[in-house]
């Protein structure tokens, strides 16, 4: 289990001590794990798998704000709040992880004075998501696409040559509503990068073919 980027904790060992406070817990892709506005009793450490992270809209429908994998801690902002969950939490695909009690959490980030971390993780998520936004509003259907395609394809693509296999659903909604678009405007981004050979797409799948090109488009360096 590798530690994610936006988890609070700072090692391996960290989150192996965590792990072992609570109980196994495995989710189908498709279910849902956390319900924004119900109270937060426990947390979820990832251990394989990948989630996403959602909003209601003012319509009633889901905003995307994220993907999350393994080494994520889940839900901790509303525990050590004393908050109800501020989002939806739904498997995107089979999930591993372990359950932790709030009142265990607490005490971990009690006895290994653990706070400011927890703290720094949380501004930081909040700072990450608004700039993201920000940027998102400035760029084009077809550059925003592209930035999350880049983003997908580095965090659970998988190498196979010179290709980035994405091997899970993500709906053409799902998409239009991570980047704040229209289904349609998805529509025809994708086919767009189709037919530049960029991408591929299958019924379960997004190959990513080109990620030089696809960053050159997103307005990305490397």
């Amino acid at each position: 289990m590798s530690k994610d980027a936006t988890s609070p904790l700072e090692d391996q060992d960290q989150l192996l001590e965590l792990e072992r406070l609570g109980a196994p817990v495995n989710f189908p892709a498709g279910r849902v794990i956390f319900t924004e506005g119900h109270p937060s009793h426990t947390v979820l450490l990832i251990k394989e798998g990948y989630v996403v992270v959602g909003k209601a809209g003012e319509d009633g429908s889901e905003i995307l704000l994220a993907t999350r994998g393994p080494g994520v801690v889940l839900g901790d902002e509303g525990v050590l709040m004393s908050e109800p969950r501020s989002a939806t939490v739904r498997a995107l695909t089979d999930i591993s992880g372990v359950d932790i009690t709030a009142g265990d959490l607490i005490r971990f980030v009690n006895e290994r004075h653990l706070w400011p971390e927890m703290y720094r993780s949380a501004v930081k998520r909040r700072r990450e998501s608004d700039e993201e936004r920000v940027l998102l509003a400035r760029h084009s259907v077809k550059v925003r696409l592209a930035r999350w395609l880049v983003n997908v394809a580095d965090e659970m693509g998988e190498q196979t040559g010179t290709d980035r296999l994405i091997d899970i659903t993500f709906s053409q909604q799902d998409i239009a509503s991570r980047i704040g678009a229209s289904r349609e405007g998805v529509a025809a981004a994708l086919r767009h990068f189709r037919e530049e050979g960029l991408v591929t797409t299958g019924r379960h799948t997004l190959t990513v073919h080109d990620m030089h090109a696809l960053r050159a488009t997103a307005q990305l360096k490397g």
